[in-house]
């Protein structure tokens, strides 16, 4: 039984790494350069942001990818994540108990945060909380709308197991934010490695025995560098 179970596993092994091609799609950043930046493209920028914070549109795969990698093409990009309002949101969230005028404040910071970055998981997340305590279901439905939106962008670019198949993401807050909803903590590591636009987070313990994720960072890397470089 238990070699009939490693037959099945290796095979599912060997078929999910031939298949990763299509399952993942590293971003084509000139392409999408050139499609946000079109008027009359589907996925013009300003019409793609304008979806997304309505909250109530559906985008397929290809706009979310557009949206999500195309903001770094905009001038309003910024790869860092320096905001105040972080460690204000964070104190709040710490708390054992929350009270009414938690709640106010953590969507007051979130607030500030996605106005910094729009794709801000941990803003996100935070603004989630409040409505799910407020038992708010229309508000709940539009944020978990843009946070899946931001996830699906992410996720769908490769699977983290190799820094030949990592995840890319635009701010290096994003892959810690990332972290929990694949099923993981963070293990105290991070390491960019030499040579490459690549980074990997070490995990905590974690039911799948995963040790590290990988994250492409080629365009915070790129960003900074035109600008004479920078502290991400």
């Amino acid at each position: 039984m238990q070699k009939i179970l490693f037959i099945l596993v290796l095979f599912a092994s060997i078929f999910f790494q031939s298949k990763s091609q299509d399952l993942f799609k590293a971003p084509d950043f000139p392409q999408i350069e050139r499609n946000v930046k079109e008027q009359a493209s589907s996925y013009y920028y300003p019409n793609l942001m304008k979806k997304y914070l309505s909250g109530t549109a559906q985008m397929n795969p290809e706009e979310g990818r557009h949206l999500y990698f195309g903001y770094v093409y905009q001038p309003e990009y910024v790869p860092t994540d320096t905001s105040e309002f972080n460690s204000k949101l964070a104190a709040i969230l710490s708390k054992q108990s929350l009270v009414p005028e938690d709640y106010k404040n953590i969507l007051q910071y979130a607030d500030a945060l996605l106005l910094e970055d729009p794709f801000n998981l941990r803003a996100l997340n935070a603004k989630l909380l409040v409505y799910a305590q407020e038992n708010n279901t229309e508000q709940y439905k539009k944020v978990a709308l843009k946070r899946r939106i931001v996830q699906d962008a992410i996720i769908g670019t490769g699977d983290g197991m190799s820094e030949k198949t990592p995840f890319y993401v635009i701010k290096v807050a994003h892959e810690y934010d990332i972290l929990p909803f694949l099923g993981y903590n963070f293990g105290g590591e991070d390491k960019i490695l030499k040579g490459n636009k690549v980074n990997y987070l070490s995990l905590g313990k974690n039911r799948f025995e995963v040790d590290r994720i990988y994250f492409n960072i080629s365009p915070i890397i790129d960003h900074l560098n035109a600008r004479g470089g920078g502290k991400m």
